[in-house]
């Protein structure tokens, strides 16, 4: 705003300058032929002051829209750069997706592996840590409800008998899980949430820490 003011102020210098100068031209040229000013000469001086206006408009408007141009290739650019960032966004948010939904499987494929070698603390660290993972706003409720059940059962091995540190650990664990209330059997689901933080909770309250022993 302040570069177009001060652009328009020299603009109209120059023009009143112009004028002056011609006037002063002519009428110095007149003084020099007995101080005469004819007609003929205050046409010219109008018509010189005109070609001079017109001339700096000319110049005026082709600097305009060559800043005009100037101005609509940064636009595009900078377009261009907006449109390339949210494609490489987008592009992320697919590889972190697909990212997620491969740890996922991986931890479940875990937790399978460890359920046939009877190692139900691997089993047990695996299925809360896939819950966590796992996107179930995309994933059946049904495979949630599946995984809640186990954890249940072996809730009931290892609640009684882990020492204090898994307990907490566990107890942390499952309290970060977000339960989408879109997904098919939610009530349940969350029924057999609260009830493993319940008995996780209770189990670390009475049991004593490891320094104690």
């Amino acid at each position: 705003m302040n570069k177009t003011k001060s652009r328009n102020t020299v603009i109209i210098t120059i023009c009143i300058a112009s004028a002056l100068i011609c006037i002063a031209l002519t009428f110095w040229g007149n003084w020099k032929n007995n101080g005469v000013l004819t007609t003929d000469a205050f046409i010219g001086v109008m018509a010189t002051f005109i070609g001079i206006c017109a001339t700096i408009i000319v110049g005026v408007q082709i600097v305009n829209h060559l800043e005009i141009r100037n101005i609509r290739k940064s636009i595009t650019a900078i377009e261009e750069e907006r449109n390339s960032l949210n494609y490489e966004k987008e592009a992320f948010s697919v590889e972190m997706y697909n990212t997620r939904l491969s740890i996922g499987n991986a931890l479940a494929l875990l937790a399978l592996t460890a359920q046939k070698n009877n190692d139900f603390n691997i089993e047990f660290t695996s299925w809360v840590h896939s819950i966590i993972i796992d996107d179930w706003n995309s994933m059946k409720g049904s495979a949630l409800l599946n995984r809640y059940k186990r954890l249940i059962e072996l809730s009931n091995i290892l609640v009684p008998v882990s020492d204090k540190v898994f307990l907490e650990e566990a107890y942390k664990a499952l309290s970060v899980i977000v339960v989408p209330k879109e997904i098919e059997h939610y009530n349940e689901i969350m029924s057999l949430h609260y009830k493993l933080l319940t008995d996780i909770k209770k189990s670390i309250q009475t049991t004593p820490n490891s320094n104690d022993n």
